[in-house]
């Protein structure tokens, strides 16, 4: 699939029905295969990789193709079958001779027909008496749900087909398809709208990508395709079928999918008669869902949604939006969210609402994390009442959505009408303002000479994000006890975090204890303040340092999903999970995430430097050089703020890529010095353990006092004491604790260099046992480079190959692509992919080129 063209999309995430087929085809009773599934979901497409197959195995074929007007005709979708005179008046001998004529250079003969509960009955007579003489074999597609004729149902039901039902792709399937049509990796955000949007159905994906790579919607930027925000362009073709879906609908059930278009979910009551809503389930087109006692009613598909909004006039879409407001208020408007509904379906119809209900409105989506929706309803609200309470209403959706300067100007507005009462909300949107722009100064300069217990815990707030722990713990020990509960919550989070940097692991579980509870509790008990979502990053923070890195990446990924599902931007979330993905070692799989946030310019900055650092390394770790330079372009100069050290030791990363051994000793030198003279005693330690991993150990040898607790910590400083040692005994504690930890490329990299002693001291068998080990973990970390990885090549790994990778070796090895060899071998290119993976992971080699030098010694 290209900008040009709409060719068909290579087979990919079918692997199960493959395997599904060859086998049923393999036994010398199968009559053939029956592929049932709802339209668009790829059964066509699927079916003629079976036919092709099949032909491949010296069967002959055949195509039919069923449709309504062929249907009409007796014989009409198999007439091309039957020989010339043949005369069917007399069904036995007619069947003979068609049965005859198709073996008639004694090969077998397979028919594919296309949309079998489209034939007719005279059809389906003729392929069931051909089936019970074993003249043909046949593949056939049928619509799930459709009913068929007697006779159709007697040749696709039964035992006579080999039954596979299709169901549409889900999202890690979508991302595989997409993977392999456009060619790289493709952007989490990306790979969820498209999933969404589709339905998962293959044929709408298929237009969907089409259409945005037309419009210049879907681009790469780098390495990874991503769509523009907001944009999501259909095709002629997508249209034409969504309008043929919605146009059967009676008069009564077209208002009913109108109404949804701009209003889902409903409530079942308000969304239309129950006669009508249940022949809409069984036509495919809403979907029930109970919550709770209430069931909610949605349509089938976005795409449903976009059709019908796109064809309905204004005035129409205008009556309907103001009787649903009269509905819902005349109803009592009783449920938390009718007023955000009330507010949104209202300034939808005539272009404006109450200011008081739109801010009310507007806190209800801030709540629910849509800030898209709370800015929609707060500069609607500002338009119609330029007052304080709607100024910082307004300011707030902006911060949020990283608009910093209009946050600006919309505050310097209010400052001309703030109230008493409303003084220190302005005050609190300005210091996030600056905050979240790293103006770490300004924002200081703000509080200087406040003593009330807000500004306070603000002032630690700056003092963390500037690095000096030590002075944002002093500040935020005496708020822990706060009567104000939004106070002792954000200093807990905030003495917690400066704990952890600090390395005290048993101080910060202590002062953390009482959030526990909080955590296993639903969101609404928690205070809602700005600082509120930091909880589950904080203790996710405490399982990475504490050495439970597959805990950490749970909790994180679950955030960092829930900001896909809501379109949001997720800044937050996926620097924290990108971070938390590069310990484990699944570099790939963090870059695709922390991309967007580098390389789009509506994130916060002050995360955004985190994301640029980590993007850095990852892509240095992969060895993308063009992208690693990219990246470290945007890095920010070194500055006396929390990130400092993550800068330095990116560069470093970069520094060591481009063999410049000299500034990588200097850069991790200065981090660690300068990371240890503030007591960021963790920071010390990353960079001391990448003094180690980047060959300048010997130079951490004035830093291996660093006071940090926990074995994970303490691990890292010894993997880099053990190399400036030679410690082999150290080196293999070393390992075992960050396999322990779950960070599978520090354990790697580890075992890596203790295989690389052993062999040096004669050691082979336990050299071999530990580049085995290596290579085992080094499977999970999505095709990382470092300088240790590259010491397996000094030891060779005899594990034996399995049948297939030896296969799939020597025809990589001799230079033929992926694709290549799934054509070849009748798999999937994925499949071929993780074959080399594991080949690479047992060989102890990292490309192709040492492949071949493998299996020619």
């Amino acid at each position: 699939m290209n900008a040009q063209t709409t060719t068909s999309p290579p087979l990919v995430a079918r692997d199960d029905e493959l395997t599904a087929f060859e086998a049923a085809w393999a036994k010398s009773r199968c009559r053939g295969l029956a592929i049932y599934g709802p339209a668009g979901v790829g059964k066509t497409r699927l079916a003629e990789e079976f036919l092709a197959r099949a032909v491949g195995k010296g069967f002959r074929s055949s195509r039919a193709t069923a449709s309504a007007v062929a249907g009409a005709v007796p014989l009409g979708a198999v007439a091309h079958l039957i020989p010339p005179g043949t005369d069917l008046s007399d069904p036995v001998r007619g069947y003979q001779a068609v049965a005859h004529a198709l073996a008639g250079d004694g090969r077998r003969h397979v028919v594919f027909v296309d949309d079998l509960h489209l034939l007719d009955a005279a059809s389906a007579r003729l392929l069931q008496q051909l089936l019970d003489a074993s003249a043909i074999r046949l593949i056939a597609t049928i619509r799930a749900g459709k009913s068929v004729t007697e006779s159709v149902a007697a040749l696709a039901l039964g035992d006579t087909l080999h039954r596979i039902d299709l169901v549409p792709f889900d999202q890690g399937e979508v991302e595989e398809v997409l993977q392999a049509t456009l060619g790289g990796p493709v952007g989490r955000r990306t790979v969820h709208i498209l999933h969404r949007v589709s339905g998962g159905n293959a044929l709408y994906l298929r237009e969907l990508v089409h259409g945005a790579r037309m419009r210049g919607a879907l681009t790469r930027d780098g390495d990874i395709w991503e769509l523009t925000e907001g944009v999501l362009p259909s095709t002629p073709r997508l249209l034409q079928l969504i309008s043929a879906r919605l146009e059967a609908a009676e008069p009564a059930a077209r208002r009913v999918l109108e109404l949804l278009a701009l209003c889902e979910p409903l409530a079942s009551a308000d969304a239309g008669p129950a006669r009508t809503l249940r022949a809409l389930e069984a036509d495919g087109l809403i979907r029930a869902r109970l919550e709770g006692r209430r069931t909610t009613i949605t349509l089938s598909h976005p795409l449903y949604g976009e059709a019908l909004r796109r064809d309905m006039p204004l005035l129409h879409r205008r009556e309907l939006l103001l009787e649903q407001c009269e509905r819902v208020s005349g109803n009592g408007a009783r449920r938390r969210e009718d007023t955000l509904h009330l507010a949104t379906w209202s300034l939808a119809a005539t272009g404006k609402a109450d200011p008081g209900l739109l801010v009310q409105a507007a806190g209800l989506a801030q709540h629910a994390r849509d800030h898209r929706q709370a800015l929609d309803l707060t500069e609607a609200a500002w338009r119609e009442e330029q007052s304080a309470h709607v100024g910082l209403a307004y300011a707030r959706a902006l911060i949020n959505l990283a608009r910093h300067d209009e946050a600006d100007l919309v505050l310097r507005q209010v400052e001309d009408v703030i109230t008493e009462e409303d003084r220190h909300r302005l005050l609190q949107a300005r210091l996030d303002n600056h905050i979240l722009q790293g103006r770490l100064r300004e924002a200081q300069q703000l509080l200087e000479g406040r003593r009330d217990p807000r500004s306070r815990l603000a002032m630690a707030t700056v003092l963390y994000y500037r690095g000096r722990f030590r002075d944002s713990l002093e500040m935020s020990r005496p708020l822990l006890t706060s009567s104000d509960p939004a106070v002792a919550q954000d200093a807990t989070t905030f003495a917690t975090s400066c704990l952890l940097r600090r390395g005290a692991l048993a101080e910060a579980a202590e002062v953390f204890q009482p959030m526990l509870r909080l955590l296993a509790a639903p969101p609404t008990e928690r205070e809602n303040t700005f600082y509120a979502e930091y909880l589950e990053h904080v203790h996710a923070h405490a399982h990475v340092i504490s050495g439970d890195l597959p805990s950490a990446e749970r909790i994180v990924t679950s955030k960092y999903e829930r900001d896909v599902a809501r379109h949001e931007s997720g800044a937050i979330n996926a620097v924290a999970l990108g971070f938390i993905l590069l310990e484990r070692g699944k570099v790939r799989t963090a870059l695709n995430i922390l991309h967007p946030v580098v390389t789009r310019e509506i994130h916060w900055s002050l995360f955004t430097q985190w994301a640029q650092a980590d993007a850095v390394i990852c892509a240095a770790v992969l060895r993308r050089t063009e992208a690693m330079d990219r990246y470290v372009q945007l890095l920010p100069p070194v500055e006396d703020t929390i990130e400092a050290c993550d800068n330095r030791i990116a560069r470093a990363w970069h520094a060591s890529v481009h063999h410049d051994r000299q500034r990588v000793r200097d850069l991790l030198v200065q981090a660690a010095a300068d990371s240890r003279e503030r007591e960021q005693y963790l920071h010390a330690v990353w960079a001391v353990h990448a003094m180690g991993r980047l060959g300048v150990a010997a130079a951490a040898a004035p830093f291996w006092d660093v006071p940090v607790e926990g074995a994970f910590m303490n691990a890292q400083l010894d993997y880099t004491r053990a190399l400036a040692k030679d410690d082999v005994q150290l080196l293999a504690r070393t390992a075992e604790v960050f396999r322990g930890a779950g960070a599978d490329l520090y354990a790697a990299e580890a075992l890596a260099e203790l295989a690389h002693r052993l062999h040096r001291d004669g050691e082979h068998r336990q050299a071999v046992a530990a580049a085995h080990q290596a290579s085992e973990a080094l499977a999970h970390c999505e095709g990382a480079r470092t300088p240790a990885l590259e010491l397996l090549t000094t030891v060779r790994t005899p594990a034996a190959l399995t049948e297939r990778e030896r296969q799939i070796s020597l025809l990589a090895a001799s230079g033929t692509a992926s694709r290549e060899i799934a054509e070849t071998l009748h798999l999937s290119v994925r499949t071929v992919n993780n074959h080399l993976q594991h080949v690479y992971a047992k060989l102890g080699v990292t490309s192709r080129r040492e492949l071949r030098k493998e299996l020619e010694s």
